[in-house]
Formats: C-alpha cells, sequence, structure tokens
C-alpha cells in the first residue's frame, strides 16, 4: 500500500467526521449538563411556556390535541366536568348530539347540540356556538380545553354516562 505525506480526501473525510461526532458529543454532553442546571433551577423556559392545567394544586402539561375520534369516544354518552374558578361546570354530552349543562349546585340546566367538527368539539346553547380543541395531559383521566374561557386552557375530567343527573334537572334554556 502507497502512503502519502499529506492526507488523502478519503483520510480527510474520516479525520473531519470523527472530529465533527467528538465536537458534536462535547457541546452535547455541555448543554446537557447546562440544561441539567437550568431545570433544577427551575429555569427551563420551554418547559414554562408550554399549555398546562392546574389540577388539586399541581400543574400538568397539555402533551397531545385528540383527533375527531378520540373525541367522539370521550365524550358521547358521557359528562364533561370543567373545573372553572367560580366551580364546576357540569356538561352531559348524549349520543344523539343533545347536551345538558349546568353548574355544580343549580337546580335547572340548559340543554344544546354538540357536534364534532375535523378535530374540535362544537357546542351550540341559545348564546351562540363555540368550538374548541381538546388536549391530553400528563395526568390520566385529565385534560384541557384551549382556549379556555380565562387566561390559560380549562381542565376538565369525565366520567360515564348522566353520573351528574343533568337528565333529572329542569331545563331553563333550549338551543332548538
Amino acid at each position: 500500500m502507497k502512503t502519502f505525506p499529506f492526507p488523502t480526501t478519503a483520510h480527510a473525510a474520516r479525520s473531519l467526521g470523527a472530529a465533527a461526532l467528538v465536537l458534536g458529543a462535547s457541546l452535547g454532553l455541555a448543554s446537557l449538563g447546562l440544561a441539567s442546571l437550568g431545570l433544577a433551577a427551575g429555569q427551563d423556559e420551554e418547559a414554562e411556556n408550554r399549555l398546562s392545567v392546574v389540577y388539586e394544586g399541581e400543574r400538568y402539561f397539555l402533551t397531545r390535541q385528540l383527533d375527531g375520534e378520540e373525541l367522539r369516544d370521550l365524550i358521547a354518552g358521557n359528562t364533561l366536568i370543567f373545573l372553572h374558578p367560580q366551580g364546576e361546570e357540569q356538561e352531559l354530552h348524549r349520543e344523539n348530539g343533545g347536551t345538558i349543562n349546568g353548574w355544580k349546585g343549580e337546580e335547572s340546566a340548559n340543554s344544546g347540540f354538540w357536534q364534532i367538527e375535523e378535530d374540535e368539539v362544537c357546542w351550540t346553547y341559545p348564546a351562540g356556538t363555540h368550538c374548541k380543541p381538546l388536549f391530553y395531559t400528563e395526568r390520566e383521566n385529565l385534560y384541557g380545553q384551549v382556549p379556555g374561557w380565562y387566561d390559560g386552557p380549562l381542565a376538565f375530567i369525565w366520567e360515564p354516562g348522566d353520573s351528574r343527573g343533568l337528565m333529572e334537572r329542569p331545563l331553563r334554556g333550549n338551543a332548538i
């Protein structure tokens, strides 16, 4: 095998590739070290900018938007309990597209409609129609509605069937 007093193209490429791997690994380790210091100090800007909800005093980040099929599976025939600052808003989503909505502790409720449009759920009540995407969170069976009614996502949980007895309440309004 003949040797050359100067590096060949193949040798130079191998050397550059090895140098790039060493440099990349060094930078990666250094950034991991800095990132872990930032995380330990509570200064992870990326995490702080992610959407989240608070439930039982703990913060949970939103992880992924539900698609149309997942929305239908979650909602149809079930009650969603939206956790507003002023209390629980309860909403039964009947299989036929009808809804019954009311606040915890109220005697009466409103009726309306729900439907899935692409990857959003749309509710129609006497005040109008609004459509919102729903998201999974880091906590099982806890979800977020975006946008919420306030300055961030609105947390909600679900329960099977008419768990809050909404069908037994007198109706005060009707979207029909």
